[in-house]
C-alpha cells in the first residue's frame, strides 16, 4: 500500500515538474513573442516623415550644389568678362605716331543723375581747315550733351521709380584708338561704355569711323568694299566666328552674326595694318560676358573684294 502510494506520489510530482517547465516555456515564449511585436514598427506616418526628412536632405544637396555651381560660373564670368575688356582697352594704335594731327579732347560733366567722361579725337584744323567736317561730325554724334541727359531722364522713367530716389547714378564713358592707313585715311573706333542704373554689369557699344584726310570725306563699306561683296563679307565674318566658337577659348556661349545684324553693322569697321576689324556691340555675336568685341579679317582674305583707292588697295 505504502509502496503503491510512493510510486503514485513520485509519478504525480513528476507530471507537475513537467507541467511546471511547460508552463514556463510557454510563458517564456510568450514574452519573446510580445517583445517582437512591440519592436520598432514604421507606420505610414513615420515612413512619410523619414521619407521627407531624406527629400529634404538631398534637396539641401542639391540646393548647396546649386549655390556653389551659380558662384562658379559667376567668378568665370566675371574673369572672362576681365579678360575681354582688357584686350579692348590695352590694344595697340597710332596715336603716339599722330599726335600732331589727332588731338585727344576730353569732357566731363558730374550731375546728381549722370557722369559723363569722354575722350575724342579732334583733328587739328591747324593743318588742314576743312578738318573741320570731321570734328564737326564728332561734336554732333558725340557731344549732344541734351540729347544724352534726356536718355538718361527716360532710362530712370522705365525704372519706375516714382518716389524720384536717386540711387543710382549713369556713367557714360567714351575713349577711343586710331589708326593710319596709308597717310591719307584714319580709321577710329570709338568705344562707349554705359553703367546703366541697377544693373549689374556695364555694357559696351562701338562705332567705327573712316575718313580720308585728302577728300574729306567718310568712308564707308561700299566705297571700300567692291559692289555686291556684303554677302562674300557676311559668310568670311561667320566662318571665323564659327571656328573661334569651335576652339572652345573664351568663345562659349557666342553664336553667329544674323544677316539683319550684319546690313546694322556693315559699316562699322576699322582698317588696322593688314587687317579689317569688325566691332560689335554686347549681345550682337557674344553676350557680355565672354567672347570678343571685335572679328579680325586678314586683307589678303578679302583682297579680291576691295576697291582700289587712290588707284592702289587699302592695306597698311
Amino acid at each position: 500500500m505504502c509502496k503503491i502510494n510512493l510510486i503514485t506520489y513520485f509519478t504525480s510530482t513528476t507530471k507537475i515538474n513537467i507541467m511546471k517547465t511547460l508552463f514556463i516555456c510557454l510563458i517564456f515564449l510568450s514574452f519573446i513573442a510580445c517583445k517582437k511585436e512591440i519592436s520598432p514598427q514604421k507606420t505610414p506616418d513615420s515612413e512619410g516623415i523619414e521619407n521627407k526628412t531624406e527629400q529634404n536632405m538631398d534637396q539641401n544637396v542639391q540646393d548647396t550644389s546649386l549655390v556653389f555651381s551659380n558662384e562658379n560660373i559667376e567668378l568665370n564670368q566675371e574673369k572672362t568678362k576681365s579678360i575681354k575688356r582688357e584686350r579692348l582697352i590695352k590694344a595697340e594704335d597710332d596715336k603716339t605716331q599722330l599726335q600732331e594731327l589727332v588731338i585727344s579732347k576730353k569732357f566731363y560733366k558730374e550731375e546728381d543723375l549722370y557722369i559723363l567722361d569722354y575722350q575724342y579725337p579732334y583733328l587739328n584744323e591747324d593743318i588742314d581747315s576743312k578738318y573741320a567736317v570731321f570734328n564737326d561730325f564728332m561734336k554732333e554724334n558725340y557731344l549732344n550733351i541734351e540729347k544724352t541727359e534726356n536718355q538718361i531722364l527716360e532710362d530712370k522713367e522705365l525704372l519706375c521709380d516714382t518716389l524720384k530716389i536717386n540711387r543710382f547714378r549713369d556713367k557714360r564713358t567714351i575713349d577711343y584708338k586710331i589708326f593710319d592707313v596709308k597717310k591719307n585715311l584714319i580709321s577710329v573706333v570709338l568705344y562707349k561704355e554705359n553703367y546703366y542704373s541697377g544693373m549689374l554689369h556695364s555694357t559696351y557699344l562701338f562705332d567705327c569711323v573712316n575718313f580720308d584726310l585728302k577728300k574729306h570725306d567718310f568712308v564707308y563699306f561700299n566705297d571700300f568694299f567692291e559692289t555686291g561683296s556684303e554677302e562674300a563679307v557676311f559668310k568670311i565674318l561667320n566662318t571665323i566666328i564659327k571656328e573661334s566658337i569651335a576652339s572652345g577659348e573664351l568663345y562659349y556661349d557666342c553664336w553667329e552674326l544674323s544677316e539683319g545684324d550684319f546690313k546694322a553693322y556693315k559699316n562699322n569697321f576699322v582698317i588696322n595694318n593688314n587687317i579689317v576689324e569688325y566691332y560689335f556691340d554686347d549681345c550682337v555675336i557674344c553676350p557680355s560676358y565672354t567672347g570678343t568685341y571685335s572679328i579680325e579679317i586678314p586683307i589678303e582674305k578679302i583682297m579680291h573684294l576691295l576697291k582700289k583707292y587712290n588707284d592702289r588697295p587699302l592695306i597698311g
